[in-house]
């Protein structure tokens, strides 16, 4: 097991300190990804990460049924939104966060890189809803053109971006009011990142992670975290992590 790094408050902007070499969050997020992009060609190669999403897609609802067990953070997170609000998510997948969130918001766009996803998204809106199906953008958060919303949402979607303070700068130039990321914290969910420099392992839960990086971009924020029964008698945490762009 590798040294683990001081965790962040679960309210607060928590610490930073103990990252290797005198790195700054966003530069150990950046050599985290460089060093998995080694192992796991999925993290650079897009066809890698779309034959996964192939094949996950059409049980992925069942198979990590967050949306449907996470109650408490739905709890916090619906009145942090507004009736008439315009949504845009990153990384919607299957759309069952999406489908949560609908009845309580205006309207709701998606920006979903993977083909896989996209069809499953269409397909469970279709099968459980009515009304407009929302606009999905074909590309990743980092390739969209420059959108505007009152509220940018995202679950789990931040593991392929590499330059993980642009995308937070854009989610934060986008979001007119706030905006709203939900992260699983720990395996088999989300593993933490890990760095090897000078024969040591330094690892950081990805939740605490992007607080860093928010911390070192000085935007204030809130990281709550929750235990989620994610199977039968199987719990893990998930965080929800929210700031104001109004203020």
């Amino acid at each position: 097991m590798g040294d683990r790094l001081p965790a962040v408050g679960k309210t607060g902007k928590g610490e930073m300190g103990g990252l290797p070499g005198g790195m700054t969050p966003s530069t150990f997020w950046k050599t985290a990804f460089a060093q998995k992009a080694e192992r796991d060609k999925r993290w650079r190669d897009d066809t890698a990460e779309e034959s996964f999403w192939r094949h996950y897609a059409p049980d992925y609802d069942e198979r990590s049924p967050l949306a449907q067990r996470a109650d408490a953070l739905i709890t916090d997170l619906l009145p942090l939104l507004q009736p008439g609000d315009r949504v845009l998510e990153i990384g919607s997948g299957s759309g069952a966060f999406t489908r949560r969130i609908a009845d309580h918001v205006g309207e709701i766009s998606a920006v979903e890189p993977s083909m896989a996803m996209r069809i499953e998204f269409l397909r469970r809106w279709e099968e459980a809803r009515s009304g407009a199906t929302p606009r999905l953008w074909p590309c990743s958060w980092e390739d969209a053109p420059e959108l505007e919303a009152d509220v940018v949402f995202g679950c789990n979607a931040f593991y392929r971006m590499e330059d993980v303070a642009s995308a937070l700068l854009k989610m934060h130039r986008s979001a007119t009011r706030c905006v709203l990321l939900v992260q699983s914290v720990g395996a088999p969910y989300a593993p933490p990142l890990h760095v090897q420099l000078d024969g040591r392992l330094r690892e950081r839960e990805r939740a605490h992670a992007l607080a860093d990086v928010l911390q070192e971009l000085e935007i204030h924020h809130r990281l709550r975290v929750y235990s989620v029964e994610r199977a039968p008698g199987t719990w893990s945490e998930v965080a929800l992590i929210d700031w104001r762009t109004d203020d």
